[in-house]
């Protein structure tokens, strides 16, 4: 941000500069539609006897497009520009001289002015259309024109000179092609109406030669007119022999079973309904008297004598109405075959007139196709002469808004352009940074699982230990570049010194870590006590303070897995820091803090750990401290003696400076430290340092370390 805004801000500026220089440009519009017009008026209805004089083929979407084409042509605008004159202004002729100050640089520079070779035509040509804009709104008929110049007037008249010379060239066009379809009608007519005349006349002479004439609503010949009544009637005497038949033989199936007067005529015979009601009432009065008379009673013999004739009277009316059924039967059968008759002679005097019927209904086929072409051509011919006597087109062009000149410019908008410019660059300019770090930190985080041969560990002093299965010369992977093909030689490794650097003021600390750091990452430092009795976080803090002074970006980490860090004593928020992060419950973005009274940057221990260092996430450990790499020059951790030995078994050394600090010692008390060694591990390619207090900063910090001990004390007894 330190150039980033800066830079957007003059690049702003700059755009604001030029756009100065820019003559302002103002347009207006006109707007037309075009719609359909005739004799009957634009909102007449299509349905009625006017119909036919609307035209509403041409009014689609690409008639629509086509008419915005149209008002782009060269021969139109040519028409206009030698109306306006303007071929005598510069900025339709840039061979007249420049059209504002940007125009008049540029030319200086060779950019712009008219070019070889071409016309004054051309040229004013290519500026009314660069300025003209024709575009049809979208589902309608309306048609814009947006002309831009320099001149508000020039502008408002050029758009609404095109309008009008448009509408008229449109009205001119309509009468003249009317003109000219009207003289080729009238000949097809004349030529037409002969041809109809002699069709029509063949073919009722050849339907009178042939016997074929035609009657009935629908004009179809007798032969098919008599072939279609009479299969309707056999189609009906078939329909009625059937039943006939049907009813016939069920009679006499009846008649045998003895159940004759079940039958549906003999139930609707009057008669027999008339002696059967009588021949139940004989038979009631004989059932009645049998109680009280004998069979050989004279009034027995005369009721049985009487029941005896009524049935032989019923049996003889049923058996009329048999044989009436079957009568019906027979006539129905004769009646289908003198049907079937009469409408085989008529087939038959089709099959022998076929050839001539064919002849005759191509000639009416004829007849008929020339009639309705000549109706066809009559009534465009009425229609058109009704529009010449209107003086109308089919297609108009209305002007529904003339243009206005204005007084606003559309370009340049110096003040939204130049705002527009800074706020893109700054985007642009912060996405190129965002991504530039984010493939870095990729490209870190993908190295950061190849073995860290630089600062590789053994194990303790104590133990046997073996040389490394990459020689010690090899670089540290951080020192490594992204890419081997453009990385600069790397500076060869210095050999281990035969044993630590004695140093005993933090500046001559702070000037070694500033000269010995690498431009292209950051440069960590682990400060730890002799002892886990020596806090190191009071030189952490003077190292810090001198590394900001020396205009370096410094953090630092405070690190205990427990929580007990020095965040709270120097204003920090102790409830927040590198234990959440490694607990992936905070990010950095809510760890990293300012120190108060300093420019540099401070992360807090945070709460505790709640498990042992062993169960911490290695992998997010050195991805974090990777991170911090390459947003800080220098990346400073201090811890007690146990911890910051914790820290460095975990992440296998992957430190650039190694510094112990020692409480000051009187001659011949001075512990060394083993040549090649750091918290009692073997180490390559570390510089490693002992800071040593001095008498009056050891007297200092002893009271301090006594109340730090005495306060640990005291939880761990209440703790117990």
């Amino acid at each position: 941000m330190r150039w980033l805004i800066p830079a957007s801000l003059v690049l702003g500026s700059m755009t604001y500069a030029i756009l100065s220089f820019v003559a302002p440009r103002y347009q207006s519009e006109a707007e037309l539609a075009i719609v359909a017009k005739g004799v009957a008026g634009t909102f007449a209805d299509r349905n009625s006897a006017a119909g036919p004089d609307l035209v509403t083929t041409r009014m689609d979407k690409e008639a629509i497009n086509t008419h915005v084409r149209a008002m782009q042509s060269p021969e139109l605008m040519e028409k206009i520009a030698n109306d306006l004159k303007l071929a005598e202004r510069p900025e339709f002729n840039s061979a007249l001289g420049p059209v504002d100050k940007l125009d008049a640089v540029l030319r200086y520079f060779g950019i712009g002015g008219p070019r070889k070779g071409e016309t004054t035509r051309d040229r004013v040509l290519d500026a009314f259309r660069n300025r003209l804009e024709v575009y049809a709104a979208k589902e309608s008929r309306f048609i814009g024109v947006r002309m831009t110049s320099n001149d508000p007037a020039l502008a408002a008249k050029i758009a609404n000179a095109l309008a009008e010379n448009y509408r008229a060239s449109l009205a001119e066009q309509g009468v003249s092609e009317v003109d000219d379809v009207q003289s080729v009608l009238e000949a097809k007519v004349k030529k037409l109406s002969a041809e109809v005349a002699a069709a029509e006349t063949e073919v009722d002479r050849y339907r009178g030669k042939i016997d074929g004439f035609s009657g009935g609503t629908q004009n179809i010949g007798l032969n098919a007119q008599q072939m279609s009544e009479l299969t309707a009637e056999l189609t009906k005497a078939k329909a009625a022999r059937g039943e006939a038949e049907v009813r016939a033989k069920s009679a006499r199936e009846m008649v045998k079973l003895g159940s004759a007067d079940q039958l549906a005529d003999v139930q609707k015979s009057p008669l027999i309904q008339n002696l059967v009601q009588q021949r139940v009432r004989i038979e009631r009065q004989i059932s009645e008297l049998s109680a009280t008379l004998l069979p050989g009673h004279p009034r027995m013999r005369q009721l049985r004598a009487d029941l005896a004739g009524l049935k032989v009277q019923i049996n003889g009316e049923i058996s009329k109405i048999v044989d009436s059924l079957e009568k019906e039967a027979s006539v129905a059968k004769g009646r289908e075959e003198s049907i079937e008759q009469s409408l085989a002679d008529i087939k038959a005097r089709v099959v022998t007139n076929a050839p001539e019927e064919a002849q005759l209904r191509q000639l009416e086929a004829t007849a008929k196709a020339k009639r309705t072409e000549l109706e066809n051509i009559q009534a465009q011919l009425e229609s058109n002469r009704k529009r010449l006597d209107a003086r109308a087109q089919p297609v108009a062009a209305q002007i529904i808004a003339k243009a206005q000149p204005e007084s606003v410019p559309v370009f340049p908008r110096k003040g939204a352009l130049s705002a527009l410019i800074t706020l893109a660059s700054l985007m642009f300019g912060t996405a190129a940074i965002v991504t530039t770090a984010l493939f870095r930190e990729a490209r870190r985080s993908s190295a950061s699982d190849v073995p860290h041969a630089k600062s590789a560990i053994s194990a303790p002093v104590g133990k046997r230990w073996e040389p490394s299965l990459l020689p010690q010369s090899e670089p540290l992977l951080r020192e490594m570049s992204d890419d081997a093909e453009t990385a600069p030689p790397l500076a060869a490794p210095v050999a281990a010194p035969a044993s630590a650097a004695e140093l005993t003021d933090v500046e001559a600390l702070a000037g070694r870590l500033v000269n010995s750091r690498h431009a292209d990452s950051g440069h960590r430092t682990l400060l730890a006590g002799e002892a886990d009795a020596v806090d190191p976080k009071q030189e952490a803090m003077d190292l810090v303070e001198r590394l900001t002074q020396k205009g370096a970006q410094v953090i630092l980490i405070d690190w205990n897995s427990e929580g007990r860090g020095i965040a709270k004593a120097i204003g920090l928020d102790p409830n927040v820091g590198w234990n959440e992060l490694l607990r992936a419950e905070a990010t950095f973005g809510e760890i990293i803090q300012r120190i108060p009274g300093s420019s540099a940057h401070a992360i807090a221990s945070g709460k505790a750990l709640g498990f042992t260092a062993d169960a911490i996430d290695r992998e997010r450990l050195n991805l974090a401290l990777d991170a911090l790499d390459e947003a800080y020059d220098h990346i400073v951790v201090a811890g007690t003696h146990d911890e910051a030995r914790k820290l460095f078994e975990m992440i296998e050394g992957r430190f650039d400076t190694g510094v112990v600090v020692a409480e000051a010692r009187g001659n011949g008390a001075k512990r060394e430290i083993p040549a090649g060694t750091f918290l009692d591990f073997e180490v390559a390619d570390i510089d490693v340092v002992r800071l040593e207090r001095t008498p009056s900063q050891t007297e200092a910090i002893h009271p301090r370390i006594a109340r730090v001990t005495q306060r640990r004390n005291f939880e761990l007894v209440q703790g117990a």
